[in-house]
């Protein structure tokens, strides 16, 4: 199954780790070092995104391409916030590489932005 049967493609795919869609969620988001705590838009539970969780949903997606989860910051903010995002981000690298399952088919990206 995964993705490229769902979207009948043969060609390589990329996710996305959800980190981006922290910075839109921000109101309703608290970024600690476990990943990421927020409401959901739907019904309001609680939900937690962890580095793990990310690579464990893109994992079982199938996509050829995936990328780690990032502590993302908008593109405004300065100052201390931006290194300690840096940092949390090189960790998180750290635990995304040890919860992939499938480097032999997937490619995981890091990133920081």
């Amino acid at each position: 199954g995964g993705l490229h049967s769902f979207m009948q493609w043969d060609r390589s795919l990329l996710t996305d780790s959800g980190g981006f869609q922290m910075v839109s969620l921000l109101k309703l988001a608290e970024i600690t070092e476990e990943g990421v705590k927020f409401q959901s838009p739907h019904d309001q539970s609680d939900m937690l995104l962890t580095p793990e969780k990310s690579i464990e949903i893109q994992n079982s997606l199938g996509a050829d391409i995936i990328m780690q989860l990032d502590d993302v910051v908008h593109s405004l903010t300065t100052g201390p916030r931006v290194e300690e995002a840096m940092h949390r981000t090189i960790r998180w690298l750290d635990r995304c590489v040890a919860a992939h399952k499938r480097p032999r088919e997937q490619s995981l990206f890091p990133i920081v932005q």
